[in-house]
């Protein structure tokens, strides 16, 4: 019978896959074509066979020994409400978008993805401001060797944009570290979650899915900060020292 196993048992096969199943006494002969890591509702060793070939075997030796234990159901919600009604009410339901409303509403992962979300908009906020201190750090500590530069005939502009690729080198490098350090904590991510949603094992694993498009927005909105706080910054800095070279050729 050809069957689909777990990773454990289909290491126990033998040569050509070829696997005895111990099931209620009897030894069905089976033949490893697939491996599956993960099986819905299956914690552990799992072996998934075609349905009415699987009750063939079973019951071929031993008629009866093989009735369905488990039955899922793909149905709308008013379909599924019948399900607590007779006379399906002797069964033991467990509803999928229930499981899913009591994780989502879990307050302490709410809490963490919460946490995690004010952490990130602290992040940009600095980010920017950083990069703004960077600006004014040179227009003060470097203000001769500007000066220098105007002597020698470079215009305003060009001493601005001598400032923005400065900063823009500095940006660079903090996005690059910023990137590695949000892979490392975007992966501690999943096991924060994990453990305040249940504190057990997930069925299937919890998987880590970039939204590219908040990525995307977030570095907009930094980069669009960051230029509009910087060209403040110069421009303010270059009106005050006009007007300070102003009022000395008066005197």
């Amino acid at each position: 019978m050809p069957v689909i196993v777990s990773p454990d048992l289909a290491r126990a096969a033998g040569p050509g896959g070829d696997l005895p199943l111990n099931v209620d006494e009897q030894v069905i002969e089976a033949r490893v074509v697939g491996v599956a890591r993960n099986v819905p509702s299956v914690d552990g060793d799992a072996v998934v066979a075609d349905l009415p070939t699987w009750f063939t075997a079973e019951n071929t030796v031993d008629p009866g020994t093989a009735v369905p234990s488990e039955l899922w159901l793909d149905a709308p919600p008013a379909a599924a409400a019948r399900l607590s009604k007779p006379p399906f009410a002797v069964l033991d339901v467990t509803s999928e978008r229930a499981t899913q409303a009591s994780l989502r509403s879990d307050p302490l992962a709410r809490g963490a993805l919460a946490l995690l979300l004010v952490a990130a908009a602290v992040a940009l906020a600095l980010a920017v401001a950083g990069l703004l201190l960077t600006v004014i750090g040179d227009l003060r500590d470097e203000s001769g060797e500007l000066f220098d530069l105007e002597a020698q005939g470079a215009t305003p502009a060009d001493v601005r944009r001598h400032l923005f690729l400065r900063a823009g080198v500095v940006a660079g490098l903090g996005l690059a570290g910023g990137l590695a350090a949000g892979a490392v904590v975007s992966a501690l991510v999943v096991s924060v979650v994990t453990v305040t949603a249940g504190a057990g094992t997930p069925l299937p694993p919890l998987q880590l899915i970039f939204d590219w498009k908040v990525v995307a927005l977030a570095l907009a909105v930094v980069a669009v900060a960051g230029v509009a706080a910087s060209f403040a910054a110069t421009r303010l800095a270059y009106d005050h020292v006009a007007r300070r070279r102003f009022s000395e050729g008066l005197e």
